[in-house]
């Protein structure tokens, strides 16, 4: 007996067996006694559905993140017991947001009943019910554009640079909105998941255009190497538009915000590949947009991180460590609404977190994660905005283990580490 599975799981288990063994006529087809057993045991239609739409299938689609389709009875059913073990373990789904810390929007985690419910159904056989008792579930609102209305992608297949484990290359795109424009959602496709580690969109001024013109021609390759940033480009004029990392989930952005494009302006895709799993090939990869012409509330990508740690300075892990931990902090410089939050570091990061510390002490959490993959770097979409005031004192914390031989510090390498947070934040 699988001893993680509390005892009522394998009751229902083998009323479930029982049913399946005893209604079931020798050509196959379910007994008129199938509608009374399967309105005492979970079923497919009445309680199942609305917890697979609601939290899996907004991402396991035919074309989604989740790499394979649990979208209807025949594609749960088969991987049913499988379902119910990433469920019981609560690998899935992938909600890494410690419960206590704020309240989140689309919040896909399932409560202890709900976990239960599905183990105790997949134990049961899977019983799929009566279309006529269905309840289906809501999907989480952010996922998916409703409308597209620009498309853009690397102007030409790039071949991924597999002699170097990371490679690093930007890509300029001219933006061909011939006005002033706002983004109010985005999706990024990347074309070979197995290679692309993360992506940055920056917008960068059209004053640009020549020198990384100048720097796409030197190899003759598409793009340029751009290790750190988007290359020549003053930090101050290379604001992000978007991010993509694995496990994103993307779409409209909360609470009517847009992001301004200027017209001439250019978009640089920053693009990290990294091999180390043998893929090769090339990518492709590409982003759709929601674009208005005015934006209810005007908002921007906030990065946030230690720029000390940036320079090489202070965020040492040693080799054969376990639990290390760096912690920064800043003063926040005018009143500020955040929207929502996001946590990024490499694949030897355990925790990371950001909060704010009021001016009479109090802590607010933004976000804290105590299990941290790589493979899941989801953006957290605060209930409410929160509202930051001046002189508030915002603080992003990171853990690391490092089993290797080699020290670590920050570094754009996926064997270096980051403690980066980005938040999308607005003026009112």
């Amino acid at each position: 007996m699988d001893k993680s599975r509390p005892m009522a799981f394998y009751v229902s288990a083998i009323a479930g067996l029982v049913f399946v063994a005893g209604c079931t006529s020798a050509d196959g087809d379910k007994s008129s006694e199938d509608s009374s057993v399967a309105s005492e045991s979970p079923t497919w239609h009445e309680d199942i559905r609305p917890i697979v739409e609601s939290s899996c299938s907004s991402c396991h689609t035919a074309d989604g993140v989740g790499s394979f389709s649990l979208e209807t009875y025949e594609d749960v059913a088969l991987l049913k017991d499988q379902v119910a073990d990433a469920v019981l373990d609560r690998r899935m789904p992938p909600w890494k947001a410690v419960d206590g810390c704020t309240d989140y929007r689309d919040n896909i985690s399932l409560t202890d009943e709900e976990i239960a419910m599905v183990v105790e159904w997949a134990d049961g056989g899977a019983v799929e019910g009566h279309p006529a008792d269905s309840r289906g579930g809501s999907a989480p609102e952010t996922v998916g554009l409703d409308r597209v209305d620009l498309s853009l992608s690397l102007p030409l297949p790039y071949e991924v640079n597999t002699e170097v484990s990371d490679d690093y290359r930007c890509f300029p795109l001219e933006w061909p909105v011939e006005e002033d424009s706002y983004v109010t959602g985005y999706v990024v496709s990347p074309d070979r998941a197995d290679l692309v580690h993360h992506m940055i969109a920056y917008i960068v001024p059209a004053g640009y255009a020549d020198d990384l013109a100048a720097l796409e021609a030197e190899d003759g390759q598409p793009g340029y190497e751009c290790f750190g940033g988007p290359g020549p480009i003053n930090q101050a004029d290379a604001q992000w538009l978007g991010a993509w990392a694995p496990g994103a989930v993307q779409g409209p952005l909360p609470n009517g915000l847009g992001l301004k494009m200027e017209a001439g302006s250019l978009l640089v895709l920053q693009m990290h590949y990294n091999s180390a799993s043998g893929a090769t090939g090339s990518d492709q990869t590409s982003i759709e947009f929601t674009l208005e012409p005015e934006a209810e509330t005007v908002g921007w990508i906030q990065p946030f991180t230690n720029i000390e740690w940036v320079l090489g300075s202070g965020m040492d892990i040693p080799a054969g460590s376990v639990g290390v931990s760096h912690a920064y902090d800043a003063q926040v410089p005018r009143e500020l609404k955040f929207h929502t939050a996001n946590m990024h570091m490499h694949t030897r990061g355990v925790s990371g977190g950001m909060s704010v510390v009021r001016a009479d002490g109090t802590e607010d959490c933004l976000i804290q994660i105590d299990d941290w993959d790589f493979d899941w770097q989801r953006t957290y979409v605060f209930d409410e905005p929160k509202v930051i005031e001046s002189g508030d004192t915002w603080g992003i914390q990171c853990s690391w283990d490092n089993p290797t031989d080699q020290d670590m510090a920050w570094g754009d390498g996926t064997g270096d580490e980051m403690c980066l947070g980005t938040v999308m934040v607005s003026l009112d």
